[in-house]
């Protein structure tokens, strides 16, 4: 009881950052309340996870919650290799920007 109850205040301070967020991004804040909502819904009926594992073929509902997080988590990495890698061609660019409006000519002889 006392971890489903620690489970339930970190989805909830979860619920609480996707809400402020969802200006500055509206897609990521919707993912997140959406997952804190459903995670809280198993967190207080955890008999769901077996029964929607069972439904889809997996043998257990924690074996279902450790795939779905395998496999956001794996979603989650390749977004944030894709904007690091948009950092770094934009930052390459403007390096190359700079160094071309800051070159000096030699002096001629």
């Amino acid at each position: 009881m006392i971890f489903q109850l620690a489970l339930i205040v970190v989805l909830i301070a979860l619920i609480l950052y996707a809400l402020s967020q969802r200006r500055r991004v509206p897609v990521v804040a919707r993912i997140i309340l959406c997952g804190s909502l459903i995670g809280i819904f198993f967190v207080i009926a955890p008999e769901w996870t077996n029964y929607l594992a069972h439904w889809v073929g997996v043998g257990r509902g924690a074996d279902l919650v450790f795939y779905v997080f395998v496999v956001l988590t794996l979603a989650a990495v390749f977004n944030l290799h894709l904007q690091i890698r948009a950092n770094a061609e934009v930052t390459t660019e403007l390096a190359r920007m700079i160094a071309l409006m800051t070159t000096r000519r030699p002096p001629r002889e």
